[in-house]
């Protein structure tokens, strides 16, 4: 049977890392691989380790780690040094606050051997709960959106990722960048988009899907706008690293002065649905991109 590594980074979220945790039980196929699932905590308590007895109830193997190093990059790159001891033939990335869809292992597997793909990804769909139906999802704003049934992309999210692992296990210093770790966002995009320079190929299927419970906080204007703003601060870190220190910053003010131009043509079409969340994300996309270049260094942890 094949092996399989479902890795976890967690921090502060008992209640959803259960859920996702049972999510993975009902996969179908699991009778059909190994599948190991290896949490890696980001709490300096250990915080998880509470429901540890919940979680050992099910029939698969789980494997429970603390990062005491503050952010999501440390937690994720103890995740590749632990695969190296594991070795298995697949290696994945899932959230904490996912739940799979239950064909996830199965069309993983089938568009990987299929498809020759190095590495397969998917789309993270929203569920709306019951007394917050009428929320408006605002996570849609950062996500990439594709009508083809299967893509080839550049980069995929560490929320829902599936790797071949012999595809990445001797690749030298193979590592999440610790200079996107205060960012809590960013480092997959740089990690996948590297592989994908190396010549990895990643397939993104729509039938590869994971879910998601619209988080209430990230449904207000300061939380796009920080968002947005961090976006484009680190966007010119990623392109210098991915193409060089003169391409990357030409590439870098290109994308801002777009994003520049896309806000104001939004407000001048009058067919344009405008909507004051979208001109908020394009403009903060476009100063933090400006900005970028001086505010990388000092930037800190989102709170």
């Amino acid at each position: 049977m094949p092996k399989v590594l479902i890795c976890i980074c967690t921090y502060k979220r008992n209640n959803s890392l259960l859920e996702c945790v049972k999510s993975i039980q009902k996969l179908n196929l699991i009778n059909k691989c190994e599948v190991s699932i290896l949490i890696i905590d980001n709490t300096v308590n250990n915080n998880s380790q509470k429901i540890l007895k919940q979680i050992k109830k099910t029939k698969l193997n789980i494997y429970h780690l603390n990062e005491k190093k503050r952010g999501i990059v440390y937690a994720r790159n103890k995740c590749l040094i632990s695969a190296k001891e594991f070795n298995p033939k697949y290696l994945a990335f899932i959230d904490d606050d996912i739940r799979l869809d239950k064909n996830w292992l199965q069309n993983n597997l089938l568009i990987m051997n299929k498809f020759k793909a190095d590495i397969v990804t998917g789309p993270q769909n929203y569920l709306k709960v019951k007394q917050n139906e009428n929320l408006i999802n605002y996570n849609e704003l950062f996500e990439k959106k594709y009508n083809k049934k299967i893509k080839k992309v550049k980069w995929a999210a560490t929320n829902n990722v599936f790797i071949r692992y012999k595809s990445i296990k001797l690749i030298p210093n193979l590592k999440f960048d610790k200079n996107l770790n205060k960012f809590g966002i960013g480092e997959d995009q740089l990690f996948f988009s590297t592989l994908s320079n190396l010549g990895l190929k990643i397939l993104w299927s729509k039938k590869v899907k994971v879910f998601e419970k619209i988080h209430s906080h990230r449904n207000t204007s300061d939380w796009v706008k920080n968002r947005s703003f961090r976006l484009g601060i680190l966007g010119h870190y990623i392109d210098t690293k991915l193409h060089g220190k003169i391409l990357g910053y030409f590439l870098n003010y290109l994308k801002c002065f777009f994003y520049l131009f896309i806000f104001f043509l939004t407000i001048i079409n009058p067919l344009a649905k405008v909507y004051k969340i979208k001109l908020l994300n394009l403009f903060f996309r476009f100063y933090g991109r400006l900005l970028g270049p001086s505010l990388f260094k000092k930037i800190g942890f989102y709170k």
